[in-house]
């Protein structure tokens, strides 16, 4: 087996690790922090500010979930209009994700929507960028993936470079203790997607399973223990621990058809990304088992399950528990949005699911969602 790896700059992991982050940056760097609306209503914001008070710094503030392209043209704009060297993202996905895509394409021509429809392509190292996530769920923090949604045409997608790998990332657990009940569960659930999709892909390697076996172990365990007691720090520092170990693994390995088919599902139906995981995995499980059973036999007794089947109950089971429902009927799906769907879900991640689904097969999938 012949395989790539490749990995962030950097990556610090530990709670109480935020107070390093001065020390990584550029010396005499313009800094750019792009923060999430509760990581200013949190206090977290001015605590950043007295760790980067060296630097020259600029702020943005209030990222909504699943932002729209516009979101990264402001920070485009602000970052050329004074001349950021670096920018830094502290929030959940979306925050990094919107950060990411404006620090690779401030030194470049044009505004993200040339990017997004590949009208242009990123072929130099954008500016110095740190993630630091305040979710344990999406990953990004260690990936070169910004998924990004435009809302007039309702696409839903990631833009991709080698070059977009953070060049620091510090994954500190106690960024997510004040994490609610729902969003822990729904990032978890994305988290435990992920490190599954990574392990079973196609594009696996040794390493890459290596990880994402130890991710999911980790998920698995910790996650029921974080939604019922928030406050218990040892999950919670499992959690944020299992979610960046499932992004550096399905960085070599890309995901599966839950994630093909979730982008265009949460962006049709204005579905949160980790919920609409949640919902598919189960069912996504089911329809792949008999083409990955021995890859979910190992998952399921590294996890203290007896065997495959037993592993997907206990999946189907804790996404009952957690609230999550087991189709798309209270967010308005409907027949209607079917041809939107099957035109945008062929992505990497359908690529690299462990069975190839024919048109057909996608449409009795969503059939079953309604």
């Amino acid at each position: 087996m012949t395989y790539t790896l490749s990995f962030p700059g950097k990556t610090i992991f530990g709670a109480g690790s935020v107070k390093e982050l001065s020390g990584e940056l550029p010396n005499g760097a313009k800094v750019l922090l792009v923060a999430g609306k509760h990581v200013e209503s949190s206090g977290l914001l001015s605590r950043l500010k007295q760790i980067l008070g060296d630097f020259e710094l600029i702020t943005f503030c209030g990222i909504q979930a699943e932002p729209p392209l516009s979101a990264v043209d402001e920070i485009i704009a602000l970052g050329r209009a004074n001349n950021i060297s670096a920018i830094v993202a502290v929030g959940g996905g979306s925050v990094i994700d919107v950060a990411k895509a404006a620090a690779a394409i401030i030194p470049l021509n044009g505004e993200i929507s040339d990017y997004f429809y590949g009208r242009k392509s990123i072929n130099v190292k954008g500016l110095f960028f740190a993630a630091l996530p305040t979710t344990a769920g999406t990953g990004t923090e260690a990936t070169p993936n910004s998924v990004l949604t435009d809302p007039e045409t309702e696409i839903k997608k990631s833009i991709r470079h080698a070059t977009m790998f953070p060049d620091l990332a510090i994954i500190d657990p106690e960024l997510t203790y004040s994490c609610p009940r729902d969003l822990s569960a729904h990032s978890g659930l994305d988290a435990l997607t992920q490190a599954i999709e990574s392990y079973i892909s196609r594009g696996a390697n040794n390493v890459s399973k290596t990880l994402a076996a130890r991710a999911t172990k980790l998920i698995f365990k910790a996650l029921p223990i974080v939604c019922a007691d928030l406050k218990n720090q040892n999950a919670r520092n499992d959690m944020a621990e299992g979610s960046m170990i499932t992004a550096l693994a399905f960085a070599q390995s890309s995901l599966g058809s839950v994630h093909g088919l979730g982008h265009p599902l949460g962006s049709k139906l204005h579905v949160p990304h980790g919920l609409c995981c949640a919902i598919l995995l189960p069912i996504i499980l089911r329809w792949n088992y008999e083409f990955c059973s021995e890859a979910l036999d190992e998952l399921a007794l590294d996890c203290g399950c007896t065997d495959a089947n037993d592993f997907i109950e206990h999946i189907e089971n804790l996404c009952k528990k957690l609230d999550i429902p087991d189709n798309f009927r209270e967010f308005g799906i409907s027949s209607d949005i079917f041809p939107f769907v099957l035109k945008n879900c062929r992505s990497g991640s359908m690529r690299s699911n462990p069975r190839h689904f024919e048109d057909s097969e996608i449409l009795e999938i969503l059939e079953s969602l309604l």
